[in-house]
């Protein structure tokens, strides 16, 4: 296995793992949103939901940044 073989490998696997986290933080989100649609929605629900909200901006660009790199690689290697 070459280093482009082991950089891929190692950027799938952290997409995976970005694409799990963004899974986990999308069911928060939804979660949090349900609860603020209660009618005693409070300072600190929407808090953490707009907290939540930019961890998922994050890790989307962090995703986005990935696959723009497997995209890179697998370019050059073909």
């Amino acid at each position: 296995m070459n280093d482009d073989d082991v950089r891929i490998h190692v950027l799938q696997i952290r997409q995976q793992e970005l694409l799990d986290e963004l899974d986990d933080l999308e069911q928060a989100v939804n979660e949090l949103a349900a609860l603020a649609m209660d009618a005693e929605e409070n300072e600190e629900r929407q808090e953490r939901l707009a907290w939540l909200s930019r961890q998922q901006a994050g890790v989307l660009v962090v995703l986005s940044e990935t696959e723009r790199a497997l995209l890179a690689f697998v370019g050059s290697a073909a």
